[in-house]
């Protein structure tokens, strides 16, 4: 039997740790980092000082002109 180690990446949002999906509903997973920001910022998330958030938990800034994230609850 040939076995092979695969690195696979999925994204959560580090605001309500909600998974990035797809059209179909299911989680997902890219090979590369990269490819992976790519489909959540064409999707709607936001990435800002190296955190990830979906588009429930951005908010959008009148004095700045763009999104920015939802102050967190304490």
């Amino acid at each position: 039997m040939i076995q092979k180690t695969i690195n696979m990446y999925h994204a959560v949002c580090d605001g309500c740790g909600k998974e990035l999906k797809g059209s179909n509903g299911n989680t997902v997973f890219t090979y590369t980092p990269l490819l992976l920001e790519q489909t959540a910022i064409k999707q709607g998330w936001l990435i800002e000082n190296h955190e990830l958030y979906c588009p429930d938990c951005v908010v959008w800034d009148n004095k700045t002109k763009s999104f920015k994230p939802k102050k967190k609850k304490q």
